[in-house]
């Protein structure tokens, strides 16, 4: 007998094109730590306990770190969430679609429907300068809110949030197309996102439009959607691309882009039209030294580990979220870091429930999910599976219910066979193996998928196949 180990890292499979891709986990992340003999192992995502109750789905969420409230565009309101979960409803801003929010030494802003808002800490209004024209977007920077119409490039005047200057007007010189976001970069400069550019700005200090276009520093590629961007220690992802080239997940670096896609990933995306990817939202969460960079598709959550691609290629650091175990998206939307009690917060996209991440449960809002990991495929052509063991962290769970984990085996890397179950573990029985006997006959080569649907946390390094 021969027994050779597995990792589980990463999964493989054949596409219906006659093409080999990446089969990727569902509601599973990779972690970097060697053990019992892999460089990392898979572990569940966290789940989402009840928190609090909003007005409506969510659009949109900051954490104020100056007037220290946690801000959310909850159906139609402007609302704070304080660290018990209580809710206060500050005010009408209506609006259907994600929101954009910035805030000042003074103001909380917000921007949506067309409307550029601004809250006080006691009162929220609109601000009726008729230059503000139908905003789709602003940020916060040296003293001013910049916002963008789709074509324009205004801001504020610095001594009064609520006023904006005829003059105080300019658009993205080096390409004609449509201005869709604005932000501001780590080093203090406006980064202007166009649709298949990316322009930046430094301040001049003059009367009229405070913003100077640094020459020599455009990229030639943009976003397809206003909430197609976001920054991760300064660094900017985005969902994009170039003129005659098809959208895709990428980050920006010294005049350059480079794509994080892989071909599994850019597949999902070709699934949808310039108009559905337009409503497209992508965020972040930092926690336990993981970067995440979450891309909330119409249809499909996928999250990035960017910690993952560093170490091992960003073939290994995707992974699909989703609710329930039908095929819905993750429904959690718009995550914020409060600090008050050090938790991560997320709306949600169908009801007004918020809740709030649990690294110690697998349910969302405690239903069970469906988890799904397959391996690579592996070539035993001739060869009879004696025995597969998959190494796992069985008895810890947090209830007293037994958790199963189906396998089932591809031998042609598109379809499955039967589903063999066994015991992943129960409460306290930490010795509990995964061992499955007597698989059978492999012509070729074999691959494996496992999937449980559960309330708990799982977690798998990789597996050992005993054959002969």
């Amino acid at each position: 007998m021969t027994t050779t180990t597995i990792p589980l890292i990463k999964g493989d499979k054949i596409d219906l094109e006659t093409d080999y891709g990446d089969a990727l986990p569902v509601n599973m992340t990779a972690v970097i730590k060697p053990i019992r003999g892999a460089n990392g192992y898979m572990v569940s995502h966290p789940g989402i306990e009840s928190f609090a109750t909003g007005q409506g789905i969510d659009r949109g969420a900051v954490w104020n770190a100056r007037q220290r409230e946690h801000f959310r565009i909850s159906g139609s309101r402007l609302i704070s969430v304080d660290p018990t979960g209580l809710v206060s409803d500050l005010g009408f801003v209506g609006g259907a679609e994600q929101a954009s929010l910035a805030y000042s030494f003074n103001t909380q802003g917000i921007v949506t429907d067309g409307k550029f808002f601004l809250y006080d800490g006691t009162t929220l209004s609109e601000v009726t300068d008729p230059q503000v024209g139908t905003p789709i977007d602003l940020t916060w920077i040296d003293n001013f809110y910049v916002l963008t119409d789709g074509e324009n490039i205004y801001h504020t005047n610095i001594g009064d949030e609520t006023t904006i200057s005829p003059t105080q007007f300019d658009t993205s010189e080096f390409s004609p197309d449509p201005t869709l976001a604005v932000d501001k970069t780590s080093d203090d400069q406006l980064i202007v996102f166009d649709r298949y550019t990316t322009v930046y700005f430094i301040q001049r200090f003059v009367e009229d439009f405070a913003f100077q276009w640094i020459k020599g520093k455009s990229i030639k590629v943009g976003i397809v959607g206003t909430h197609c961007e976001t920054e991760l220690e300064g660094v900017f992802y985005i969902l994009g691309g170039g003129k005659e080239e098809s959208p895709s997940v990428h980050y920006l670096t010294a005049g350059t882009y480079i794509s994080v896609a892989t071909r599994e990933v850019d597949e999902i995306i070709e699934e949808y039209d310039e108009a559905e990817l337009a409503t497209a939202v992508l965020e972040t969460r930092s926690e336990r030294k993981d970067r995440f960079i979450l891309v909330r598709l119409p249809r499909d959550t996928l999250i990035f580990n960017v910690t993952i691609d560093k170490a091992f290629g960003k073939e290994f650091a995707w992974t699909i979220l989703k609710s329930g175990f039908e095929n819905d998206p993750w429904t959690a939307a718009n995550g914020v870091y409060d600090p008050r009690q050090s938790l991560w917060v997320y709306g949600d996209i169908n009801t007004s429930r918020i809740g709030k991440l649990n690294n110690d449960i697998g349910s969302q809002y405690g239903d069970k999910v469906e988890y799904i990991l397959f391996s690579p495929l592996t070539n035993l052509e001739g060869m009879s599976i004696d025995a597969l063991e998959v190494d796992t962290i069985p008895g810890h769970q947090v209830n007293n219910d037994e958790v199963t984990v189906s396998l089932s085996f591809t031998y042609d890397g598109v379809t499955y066979g039967k589903e063999w179950f066994q015991l992943y573990g129960e409460q306290y029985e930490y010795n509990q193996r995964y061992i499955l006997n007597r698989l059978g006959y492999v012509r070729n080569f074999f691959g494996y998928k496992l999937r449980s649907i559960t309330d708990e946390k799982l977690a798998f390094s990789l597996s050992r196949i005993t054959y002969g």
